[in-house]
């Protein structure tokens, strides 16, 4: 399926029968928890296009945080999710609202910071979803530095690969390799049906045994 199709099952299909598809293929994690959305009932997917962080060295490249972070944008492709690590400073500012904003304007449909951000308020009126850790008040060009670009990040014991299919809602984020995209979406929207199902037999039968 295209890349909108593939973004039109968001609605169908939820981080948990994402999740049980996953299982059908893979024996490994394939979900974090603990992110919080800027805007409570987002949920967002697409290809993921990754960033890692890491602690400041000023004799190394790129220490520069706001000049490196800006280069960095500018590689990301449009339509993608960004996904940002940050797990050695999970407390400090990945970004803020006017890199958010550049994403964004830039064809970002969301960012995944596995870190702080700032202005979260101000990311809550984005069309994009915006998910983080924590929010802090604080920049954070004295500690941290990109560390790499479009590489394997890991963090919450998963490990995301650029290209990786990314869903994310209230329950938590789920990760599914690119090859395995189709299959796993069809799979979970399969999962949905039954479980409604279900459900529906479970309320009838409640009702008959009621009655």
């Amino acid at each position: 399926m295209d890349l909108e199709a593939a973004r039109a099952l968001t609605a169908e299909v939820t981080s948990a029968s994402l999740c049980d598809a996953m299982a059908r293929l893979h024996a490994h994690r394939c979900h974090a928890i603990g992110l919080v959305p800027a805007r409570p009932g987002t949920v967002t997917a697409g290809f993921a296009a990754t960033i890692r962080f890491g602690p400041r060295r000023d004799d190394l490249p790129d220490h520069d945080l706001a000049a490196a972070a800006e280069r960095a944008i500018a590689d990301i492709p449009a339509g993608a999710l960004v996904v940002i690590a940050g797990p050695d400073a999970p407390d400090e500012a990945v970004a803020g609202g006017k890199k958010l904003a550049a994403l964004e304007e830039m064809g970002a449909v969301g960012v995944i910071a596995w870190a702080a951000i700032r202005d979260r308020d101000e990311a809550a009126g984005y069309e994009m979803g915006v998910w983080s850790l924590h929010e802090t008040p604080r920049a954070s060009g004295d500690r941290l530095q990109v560390i790499e670009v479009g590489g394997l990040i890991t963090f919450g014991g998963i490990t995301v690969a650029p290209g990786d299919w990314v869903h994310i809602d209230g329950a938590g984020m789920v990760v599914v390799p690119a090859a395995d995209r189709d299959e796993v979406l069809e799979a979970a929207v399969q999962i949905e049906e039954a479980d409604a199902a279900t459900v529906a037999d479970i309320r009838r039968r409640g009702r008959q045994s009621r009655a």
